[in-house]
């Protein structure tokens, strides 16, 4: 490329020189072939004068051919010319070079007709005489006022050629010469124009690659010079736009990154351009594998698809809930805009909102209302019935009033557990609570609640082993871990069998205690152990309230052990009894 340049630089100068002096030469060879034809017509003529000074009219008159020719030839001689003389009736009477006898008539000779007019004529042609080419001069001889005849020389043109070659020689040597010159200099000036047009390319390839930190330093303050500024300026302000880009792009993807949204752009033709961190983990895709890939190649849902193909078509903000079973189980809040550039629409850009657990939140809250109402609306019934029994006159009957106040307190006892039960789990759920922390022996901890359910354990018939191990200590909250060991042997005594056993113990494991409250009760169906932490499930709701739970006894418990950074867990087998545990840090 540059080479080729310079070449064209060298031959533009070069066809220039050449151009202008082929002019020059042209002209040249032109005046000076006017000069010698003037010259030479000056020089004939001025001989012609002479010659005609030579000769007498009465000569002419007395047409004295012998006379006439001797002093012809010997003027023709002195003078290097053939001189001719013409009477006026055209009849050639004397020839310096030629036989008279021979010769036609001139009258019809343009140099002739010329003089015969009174002018000097001249004329170059062909002479067949003497078989050249030849330049002809012609004077018209005067008797006093009349013409008598005409004087004519002529030279041939060969002689006027040669003199001519040689100055043509001379002015082509002269034009090789100055071209030769000319491609010299040309050659130098394109060679020093080039070198600073070869660092302008070489830093400009570098600015094409990317690389602006090269500078180019002009040696010049022409018009290179200048563009070798203006270069460099360009330079730094891209360098500069570009560092801003890098720094709004930076923070761009670190905004789309972090969000919690997952983030799609299409282009027009559904293809995806970018995506972001949180649609890989939604949809388990890889973002360097999804990017120019169909929309529908990698996301394999026709309802997106769908609003994708509607934003495009319409060009139109949609926002539509989609619950999706594939590829995941998730509900979504899809929110699809329009990209425009110069008022086309050129692509998509799709917002995902997973609203799966604020839907789920939204189920239990209402579950939780229903449980609560449901709950709360057994004891008052119950309550609200035996008050309007009494107030109807049943007050007054000693023997069953009684009786229907013992009901009345046992379902405002009732009542009192759940609000204090709902109380404390709400507690829990706030994470706003303060464990007072310090270093426990659960041993202990347990024989001392155990000792609380002596009655109980004696009603049932339920045999309890506390096989923790002596040594077992653990920095807890002794009064939630008392209140997890509380809830976990209720549950165990109550749903126990008549004659069972309950047994305490505990494993370790990598600087973890996991404490096990196993029981020989009637165990769990195993399609309910999933949700047996979750608040008021139950797995026999009509024996569970006629044992007088709320429902909410696990969910303390799963509440309390991760506050305390562990785990709660669950085996059982339905009719074979089932084994709590929860696992602490010692």
């Amino acid at each position: 490329m540059k080479s080729s340049f310079k070449i064209k630089l060298i031959l533009s100068y070069f066809a220039v020189a050449l151009l202008s002096f082929s002019f020059i030469s042209i002209a040249l060879n032109k005046k000076l072939e006017e000069f010698y034809l003037n010259e030479t017509k000056n020089s004939l003529t001025a001989q012609a004068l002479l010659v005609e000074n030579q000769l007498n009219p009465d000569i002419l008159k007395k047409e004295n051919a012998a006379a006439l020719s001797s002093l012809i030839k010997s003027l023709g001689q002195k003078i290097s010319c053939r001189i001719t003389v013409i009477t006026k009736e055209g009849r050639v009477i004397a020839d310096s070079q030629g036989d008279i006898a021979l010769m036609e008539n001139h009258l019809n000779r343009p140099e002739i007709k010329a003089a015969l007019g009174g002018e000097t004529g001249e004329n170059i042609r062909y002479s067949p005489t003497l078989k050249i080419e030849m330049f002809y001069i012609a004077l018209p001889l005067k008797d006093k006022e009349d013409t008598a005849g005409v004087l004519r020389l002529a030279l041939p043109l060969s002689s006027i050629k040669t003199a001519f070659t040689a100055v043509r020689k001379i002015v082509l040597i002269s034009l090789l010469s100055a071209l030769g010159l000319a491609f010299i200099f040309s050659s130098v000036f394109a060679a020093r124009l080039i070198k600073p047009l070869n660092r302008i390319v070489q830093a400009a390839k570098k600015f094409s690659s990317g690389d602006f930190s090269r500078r180019i330093h002009p040696d010049t303050a022409d018009e290179l010079g200048e563009l070798a500024s203006t270069l460099n300026k360009m330079a730094q302000n891209l360098e500069d736009k570009i560092g801003e880009i890098e720094v709004k792009n930076q923070q761009l993807m670190a905004i789309l990154e972090s969000m919690v949204d997952g983030i799609v752009v299409v282009d027009g033709s559904s293809r995806i351009i970018s995506l972001n961190r949180t649609v890989e983990k939604i949809f388990n895709i890889s973002k360097t594998d999804s990017e120019g890939k169909i929309f529908l190649e990698v996301i394999r849902n026709n309802d997106m698809a769908e609003i994708i193909g509607s934003v495009l078509e319409k060009k139109e903000f949609v926002s539509r809930e989609l619950t999706v079973a594939w590829p995941v189980q998730k509900i979504f809040q899809i929110d699809a805009s329009p990209i425009f550039e110069k008022n086309r629409i050129t692509g998509c850009l799709l917002v995902i909102h997973d609203i799966t657990r604020i839907r789920k939140l939204e189920t239990m809250r209402r579950d939780f209302v229903a449980n609560v109402s449901h709950e709360l609306k057994t004891p008052l019934t119950s309550i609200k019935g035996f008050v309007e029994t009494l107030l109807e006159g049943a007050l007054e009957d000693k023997e069953n009033s009684r009786h229907f106040l013992q009901i009345i307190h046992g379902h405002a006892n009732r009542l009192d557990s759940l609000v204090n039960d709902l109380l404390d789990l709400s507690h829990l759920e706030s994470k706003e609570i303060t464990l007072e922390k310090k270093e426990t022996n659960i041993k202990n901890l347990a024989d001392d609640i155990l000792a609380g359910f002596k009655s109980q354990l004696k009603k049932k018939s339920v045999t309890v082993k506390n096989d923790l191990a002596a040594d077992l200590a653990a920095r807890v909250d002794e009064g939630k871990i008392g209140q997890v060991l509380t809830n976990l042997i209720d549950n165990a005594i109550k749903f126990n069998r008549e004659n069972g056993t309950i047994r305490i113990y505990n494993r370790d494991s990598g600087g973890k205690t996991t404490i096990f409250v196993e029981d020989s009760g009637i165990g769990i169906p195993p399609k309910d152990i999933p949700r047996i932490f979750e608040r008021f499930y139950r797995v026999d709701k009509a024996r569970s309230r006629e044992l007088g739970g709320t429902g909410l006894g696990l969910s303390i418990v799963r509440h309390i052990v991760e506050l305390h950074g562990g785990s709660v867990g669950i085996e059982s087998t339905e009719g074979m009894g089932s084994k709590f545990y929860f696992c602490l840090l010692k």
